[in-house]
């Protein structure tokens, strides 16, 4: 964690919770060389839905694990469930996003590829 990572209160601020949830997502689609703006044959993800739980505070100096613990797969969605945990093992976020598959060119809902689905699938087996 750095110093722009914390709020007046002295800890991690809330909005820094999301983007540790992106930045992991950001690595699994690089591992795939695939992004979130294109993940095969045009279709790019757009986040629907985010949620954080709370679970512990985390402070300067920290070392963060960010993991996705589970992905629930469909043809035009993706349903990221993540955990937080510092350099003691303390679980400090739980969260969930939904992204949803979304073709930034004709800028409408879109279909995951099911190349891309498999490979996803492969990745987090």
């Amino acid at each position: 964690m750095t110093i722009s990572d914390i709020n007046y209160g002295g800890h991690m601020g809330n909005e820094r919770a999301l983007l540790l949830f992106q930045q992991v997502r950001i690595d699994l689609f690089q591992s795939l060389n695939v992004s979130e703006i294109d993940t095969g044959d045009g279709v790019g993800v757009i986040q629907k839905d985010a949620h954080v739980y709370y679970k512990g505070e985390s402070f300067l100096g920290d070392i963060l694990t960010v993991k996705i613990i589970e992905v629930d797969m469909k043809k035009i969605s993706l349903d990221f469930k993540y955990e937080v945990l510092n350099q003691n093992g303390k679980k400090i976020l739980e969260g969930s996003t939904q992204l949803i598959a979304y073709n930034y060119n004709l800028k409408k809902i879109g279909r995951f590829s099911e190349v891309f689905l498999n490979r996803l699938k492969e990745v987090l087996n």
